[in-house]
């Protein structure tokens, strides 16, 4: 669903912003579940797969799709910009370090060009807390990395990596007429930061005539897909799957979703708890 907070895109500028996204329940847990995506209502659209790379696909139907467009910077380009600037360890560090960060620390904002408060802005349309140069502030400082801290990097890095991935998404979109974007892959898991971006940043460039929405199981559609594809599973008229003389791979897969459901479950209990 898409990302809907009631007011203007929080100001990076703002040191309060950097806790945005801590203790707030956002629209986006409340995803997509696959009966709706593949309701017929909902085509066309297009699939963005942010893995190591960027796949983007126009879907008109079941398993009538073709790729379209694609980018070289995505998961991969983020990871591994951040183990050559920071010392973490693992995806999941490298996103709990971002979600403290300040990228205004780091990335020129249109106000540091015309001013907070100049009437410059006005005359060009634009906010002050908008980004001009992603990681732009650097070049104005002697010595780049003095008093510079790693979550600051980790948040202007991945806001850099991700406003790329949602212009090109938006771009592909306009072209293909196609108002409805699922964002998928391993990039987004636990990633708030990213899914927060992208839904903003869809509405703001389409004007809200665009929705960026999200899949219950955004981290292992590649994988489920790719293993359905292989064991040569039909589907039938209605876009469902079709099991006949599969029992075998049913009891599999309803195992494996029964499971997930329970850790989910148990996370959503925890997560109350602590709140």
């Amino acid at each position: 669903l898409r990302y809907d907070e009631g007011s203007d895109e929080p100001s990076d500028a703002d040191d309060s912003s950097t806790q945005a996204y801590q203790g707030v329940e956002w629209s986006w847990t409340r995803k997509v579940q696959r009966d709706v995506a593949s309701d017929s209502s909902s085509y066309p659209y297009l699939l963005v797969t942010i893995g190591t790379g960027v796949s983007v696909l126009r879907v008109d139907g079941p398993r009538n799709h073709e790729r379209i467009s694609g980018s070289t910077i995505g998961g991969g380009t983020y990871w591994g910009l951040m183990k050559l600037l920071t010392d973490v360890e693992t995806f999941e560090d490298a996103m709990k370090l971002a979600e403290r960060g300040d990228p205004s620390k780091v990335d020129m904002m249109v106000g540091d060009i015309y001013g907070k408060h100049s009437d410059a802005l006005e005359k060009v349309g634009l906010p002050a807390n908008l980004v001009a140069s992603s990681f732009g502030k650097l070049v104005t400082k002697a010595d780049p990395a003095k008093d510079l801290k790693q979550e600051d990097l980790a948040r202007a890095l991945l806001l850099m990596v991700t406003n790329n991935i949602g212009q090109v998404a938006y771009l592909n979109a306009k072209l293909s007429n196609t108002p409805r974007i699922y964002f998928v892959g391993n990039f987004l898991r636990q990633n708030h930061v990213s899914q927060h971006r992208l839904s903003y940043a869809i509405d703001y460039w389409s004007k809200g005539e665009m929705a960026a929405l999200f899949l219950e199981h955004e981290g292992y559609f590649g994988a489920l897909g790719a293993f359905l594809l292989s064991q040569g599973i039909s589907r039938g008229q209605t876009g469902s799957f079709l099991w006949e003389g599969r029992t075998d791979l049913r009891s599999g897969i309803e195992t494996v979703e029964a499971a997930y459901k329970y850790g989910r479950h148990r996370r959503s209990r925890t997560m109350s708890s602590v709140h």
